[in-house]
């Protein structure tokens, strides 16, 4: 089938937008290639693959393969999440800097330990594996919320607000929280004030 679906650049009907006739015998063509090498169709896109099988028991094989753009630890941020924590917010009327820490996994083993530091002590090239933002709400004096989103880190290894032109002249509340790969759960969240003033 794989050979026929080759020739004839099979597409599924919901597909057919989505891939060309050369791209699908590109596909298919890669597959009866790895039938060819492997003996089977079960195609993964790592780290284990499929060796051998029987009516008992079915063998996969670790592998390696330094192309895969998903390294040792990418899912820890499933296993481990990681929460960040406000520890210092400047506020200048409509201008706000934020600092924090963050917990850093420190692993040994089949053990981890969770330990806070602040953002400020981490290195850059440990930050751009993992970058914090800083997601806020910012509610209007009938808690109406008029403004959302989320600020990546920036100088000062802090989060900067400026709502001059954002929002209209009056008083408001933002809520603010930082977080690692979007994780969320107990959030450590701060209430702010906001002043904007004409």
């Amino acid at each position: 089938m794989a050979e026929s679906f080759e020739r004839e650049g099979y597409r599924p009907e919901t597909l057919r937008q989505l891939v060309s006739v050369d791209e699908a015998r590109r596909r298919w063509a890669a597959l009866a290639a790895f039938y060819k090498a492997n003996g089977h169709f079960l195609v993964t896109n790592g780290p284990y693959q499929l060796k051998s099988w029987s009516h008992d028991s079915v063998m996969l094989s670790a592998f390696r393969d330094l192309s895969y753009p998903l390294g040792v630890g990418s899912y820890d941020s499933y296993a481990i999440p990681r929460r960040g924590f406000i520890t210092a917010v400047d506020s200048m009327g409509d201008r706000i800097r934020i600092s924090g820490d963050v917990e850093v996994i420190d692993k040994f083993q089949r053990r981890y330990r969770l330990t806070r530091m602040p953002i400020s002590s981490i290195p850059l090239d440990a930050l751009k594996r993992t970058p914090p933002e800083c997601r806020f709400v910012v509610v209007n004096d009938q808690r109406h919320v008029v403004l959302a989103g989320a600020v990546p880190l920036g100088e000062s290894s802090s989060f900067q607000f400026d709502f001059k032109n954002r929002l209209p002249v009056g008083r408001y509340t933002m809520f603010a929280t930082i977080t690692l790969n979007g994780n969320v759960m107990n959030a450590d969240i701060r209430e702010i004030p906001i002043v904007v003033s004409p």
